[in-house]
């Protein structure tokens, strides 16, 4: 729910190393193309592959600041 949002400033701790699990940080193969869905971001659809940092998908869409996506927009995942 809305308690759940972070403030701007918090600090997260993002463990770099593989803790136990065999795949790493990589919780899903990711697709060639991923569809924008409702409350997307960049960070999210990121975060949710694990393996793509938001810059790359940034860099190979040619997406310009603020990054607004559209739902339905096909985004190119490196």
């Amino acid at each position: 729910g809305p308690d759940d949002l972070l403030s701007t400033g918090t600090v997260l701790q993002i463990p770099q190393k593989d803790t136990g699990s065999k795949g790493g940080r990589v919780r899903i193969a990711h697709p060639a193309a991923y569809a924008v869905e409702a409350g997307d971001t960049i960070y999210s659809i990121a975060c949710e592959y694990g393996d793509v940092t938001p810059e790359a998908i940034i860099a190979v869409n040619g997406l310009k600041e603020p990054y607004d996506l559209t739902v339905g927009q096909m985004l190119n995942i490196p």
